[in-house]
């Protein structure tokens, strides 16, 4: 192997602008000319025009034509993990299909991109190489060229022959200007790839709306200080549970582009999945963190993960080292909430993260949010928070728009953004008298319903055993409807809760077809609504059946 000479190197440089004079001295119709012309054409303005691999592609075949090599690739530089990934080629397809990466300062690519010059093996058998494929396609001579932007290497191109050739001087300086001529492009469409990439994780990461939940108001904003590659990690979720438990995360990862962005949907699905396994809170924060660090990417995550028990009027909360929640009481007093201190995820090993538990009552907003909310450069973060909670008091007076967008409007100057801003505000909210619901016809709103039910019954005053005989006697009517009048169509069933002077009554109906015989109630349903309530009426119509439940107290319902 050897390397070409810095004094080689730089007349190979020089050489690009003495391209037009050597043409006009060769003459169009001498072989040096019609090469001269043929570099010209391997950087064509069309090119530019296409996506990144319809242009490598083209390119190589042109590189390899023009200098009559076997085999021709392109491996552009991943900077976060320090590799060279290969992303073109020809006469070495399998590099692409097998996904051959190479270590920057590691084998020919590598060494090629680590001393950012050209570099030239005559004999493959003598050469230390970490890329198998070379030698099983029977490379035997390998010319290879750093592809430069602004100063930096972003690539290596490189082409072979199967037979021992020794590439000469001028065999470099055509592969260097070939490089240098289509670097702009190979760096504009990279980019280009990598923001449209990151801007579809970023939408599929955030909610495509937020929950229409009784007794709950959410309300969001997000806004990224730039685009594309520039995005940074911040997201939320909102998301309900099998057992009807409503949950709710902000995070933001370290970094920006498409790793912080892959790094953030890694972290969504696998918190989802914990949760749905059942683990607590404590549980699920401390597996996120095993995740990320076993990840070995050098990145970090602040979250924080709420679950709202709107029948207790409380929530559970495990932080990761992520900015305190801001808790607006009925009153409007305001007060951050004390949690136990958690590393960030991706630290280190084996953290502790201990959940806590707050009172949500009814009339409280909540507050989750990002750093780039409240930090400002050249100022503490003490002042952030104070500017915080001016801006949620004044939010809490009320207004058109949302609490999020109330307290939002307050905070950020839009046209000097530095950082991603997530925020999201839950309002806790009192349940009508007359609770009304349209629910989907599905097995999984059942869990919400009955947690929404147990709500109301004890905003009317219900004791506890009469609270869980009516709401399970509610599900049983409802999960009928969706059984035997339904079956697998969409469709919705509608839940009325109403109080009077002696007790409540709850209303199920839907709009669809009952089975001929036997089919409400099928089994022992009808016999255990019947043995927890005080009375159960069952109206069939063409339009559809309705069952009334009712439970009365002895005293009446306060």
């Amino acid at each position: 192997m050897r390397r070409v000479d810095p004094g080689r190197e730089q007349s190979i440089r020089a050489s690009a602008s003495d391209c037009a004079s050597a043409r006009e001295r060769s003459g169009t119709g001498t072989a040096s000319g019609r090469r001269l012309e043929q570099l010209e054409s391997i950087t064509d303005s069309a090119l530019g025009f296409m996506s990144l691999e319809d242009m490598l592609s083209e390119l190589l075949e042109r590189v390899r034509t023009l200098l009559g090599a076997d085999t021709a690739a392109v491996l552009l530089l991943d900077e976060d993990r320090n590799v060279l990934v290969a992303r073109a080629a020809r006469g070495l397809e399998e590099e692409v299909r097998q996904g051959v990466q190479v270590p920057v300062a590691q084998g020919f690519a590598g060494r090629v991109a680590a001393q950012a010059r050209p570099v030239v093996i005559e004999d493959l058998s003598r050469a230390d190489i970490v890329n198998p494929i070379l030698r099983q396609k029977g490379v035997r001579s390998m010319l290879g060229v750093p592809i430069h932007v602004e100063g930096r290497v972003i690539g290596v191109m490189h082409v072979g022959a199967l037979q021992r050739r020794e590439f000469g001087a001028d065999d470099v300086t055509l592969l260097q200007l070939a490089a240098d001529g289509a670097a702009l492009a190979i760096d504009n469409a990279r980019l280009s790839e990598q923001r449209a990439l990151t801007q579809i994780m970023q939408r599929t990461v955030l909610p495509d709306a937020l929950p229409d939940v009784p007794g709950l108001r959410f309300s969001a904003k997000y806004l990224p200080a730039g685009s594309g590659i520039k995005i940074g990690g911040d997201w939320y979720d909102v998301f309900q549970l099998p057992d009807g438990r409503m949950t709710v995360v902000i995070g933001d990862v370290v970094g920006r582009g498409v790793v912080a962005a892959s790094v953030m949907a890694e972290i969504r699905t696998a918190l989802r999945a914990y949760l749905l396994e059942g683990h607590a809170l404590s549980r699920v924060m401390s597996l996120l963190n095993e995740l990320l660090v076993s990840m070995g990417r050098s990145r970090s995550a602040t979250v924080s993960i709420l679950e709202l028990d709107v029948e207790a009027d409380e929530l559970e909360m495990v932080t990761a080292g992520h900015l305190p929640a801001l808790l607006v009481g009925p009153g409007d007093e305001t007060a951050f909430l004390e949690q136990p201190a958690g590393l960030p995820l991706g630290f280190t090993a084996g953290g502790d993260y201990d959940s806590r538990r707050h009172p949500f009552a009814v009339g409280s907003t909540l507050l989750l949010y990002t750093d780039g909310l409240i930090e400002r450069r050249g100022e503490s973060i003490d002042e952030g928070l104070d500017r915080l909670i001016a801006a949620a008091r004044q939010a809490a007076g009320g207004g058109d728009r949302s609490f999020a967008d109330r307290v939002y409007s307050a905070l950020v100057d839009e046209t000097s953004l530095e950082d991603d801003v997530a925020l999201l505000a839950i309002d806790s909210l009192p349940l009508p008298d007359r609770l009304e619901l349209t629910l989907d016809a599905q097995p999984w709103v059942l869990a919400g319903l009955r947690r929404t039910v147990g709500r109301w019954l004890a905003n009317q005053g219900l004791e506890v055993d009469e609270r869980f005989d009516l709401t399970l006697a509610t599900s049983e009517a409802a999960g009928n409807a969706i059984e035997h009048a339904y079956g697998g169509r969409d469709a919705t069933f509608s839940v009325i809760c109403e109080r009077d002077r002696k007790g409540v009554r709850v209303s199920i109906r839907d709009s669809g077809r009952w089975r001929k015989a036997g089919a409400y109630g099928r089994g022992r349903g009808l016999a255990i609504m019947r043995a927890l309530v005080d009375s159960l009426e069952i109206e069939r119509e063409e339009s559809g059946t309705t069952v009334v439940i009712t439970k009365q107290r002895s005293a009446g319902v306060a």
